[in-house]
This record gives C-alpha cells, structure tokens and sequence, in this order.
C-alpha cells in the first residue's frame, strides 16, 4: 500500500511539472508577442513551377516542371491585439530547376534547359493564435526580388499564406509560397519562346522564436 501511495504521489507531481514547465514556456511566448520579438525560421519543399509555351502556331500551350524549393526568413512581429501579431519579413528563397523541354517542328523548335531562380522575398507579415496560442494562421505579402543573376527572371508578387503548430521555442509550419516573376526562353530564330508563369511550392519547415 505504501509502494502504491508513494508511486501515486510521484505521478501527480510529475504531471504538475510538466504542466507548469508548459504554462512557464507559453507565457513566455506572449509576453514576448507583446513586447515584440524576432522569428528566424528555414523551410523545404515541392516546387511546382507552372509553365507556358508561346507560339504562333499554338502547337503546345502548356507544360509543368519542377524540383524542389528551399529557403529560410527573419521577421519581427509585435501583437496589435489579442492573438494578432504583425510585422516585417525578409528572406531567401532558391527554386531548383529540374530536367529540360523540347518541342519541334518545321517552322521552328523549342528548347529550355531548365534554370534554377533565386529571390530575396521583403514582405509584411500578419498571424493570428487560435487554442491558447498553440495553432496560428498566417500570411506573408510583399515583393520578391530576382538575385539570381538570370536576366530572364523577372522579380513579382510574393505571396505566402501558412499555418503553425507552436511548440513553444519551435514553431512547426506547413505554407504554400507563389512569387509572381516571370521567365522567358527565347529559342533559337525567335519565332516562340518558352515562359514560366510564376514560381510556386508546397513547403514544410521550422521557426525559431527569440526575446
């Protein structure tokens, strides 16, 4: 009875630290969105280059192609109101090409040997907490600069709605990320190019939250 009662006792108290280890690492995080704070976060995902052929002869309109996309960010976000953070972001963000295109025919032929795109996305950035703060949605809206040297590659639009699952020090977040630049190859006589109508991905990373 006494082995009972004095293992009883060592489970209740072990459930009550890590219950207040919780609470201490949770108010932590908002006084620290209050206060304001820096986020540094690094991602990995599929990129899904969507693509267009332009010919006067409409011999093929589209066509898809894509590797994967990596990147990383810093932001610094304050609360407004309760549960809403925004802020200012800035990053880089590194589209690898994958494979090649061919399209021939008589009046003319089309090749792309695929090329890989960087951008420096500046954006704002918004959350909002759901849960006691463990889940938030998110976006990012701003700019992406081309820094790869391609003079091809246009810079455009950048767009990134996403989610989080805050584990206190470590937020999990899945996002979709669009920049909206363009990319045009021109073939050989001219006649018709090849163009990328944007550079998007599907991404999955972490972020890491600083006082």
């Amino acid at each position: 009875m006494k082995k009972l009662i004095v293992l009883a006792a060592f489970a209740v108290f072990s459930f009550t630290s890590v219950n207040a280890q919780e609470e201490n690492t949770m108010d932590k995080v908002v006084d620290q969105a209050k206060n304001g704070g820096f986020y540094v976060g690094a991602n990995l995902g599929i990129s899904l280059l969507n693509s267009s052929v332009t010919d006067p002869y409409n011999y093929n309109d589209s066509d898809d192609f894509g590797s994967f996309n990596f990147g990383f960010d810093v932001a610094y976000l304050f609360e407004v109101m309760e549960n809403l953070e925004v802020g200012m972001l800035v990053g880089y963000t590194h589209y690898v090409a994958s494979g090649e295109y061919y399209n021939g025919y008589d009046e003319g032929d089309v090749y792309v040997d695929f090329k890989d795109a960087s951008f420096v996305p500046i954006s704002s950035t918004a959350r909002y907490y759901f849960v006691d703060r463990r889940f938030f949605g998110g976006i990012d809206l701003g700019y992406a600069i081309n820094v790869g040297g391609d003079d091809g590659v246009d810079g455009g639009l950048y767009l990134r709605p996403k989610f989080g699952f805050n584990l206190g020090v470590v937020t999990l977040i899945a996002s979709y990320q669009r920049v909206g630049g363009n990319a045009d190859y021109g073939n050989y006589n001219g006649s018709s190019y090849y163009s990328l109508s944007g550079f998007s991905s599907f991404n999955v990373g972490a972020e890491f939250s600083f006082n």
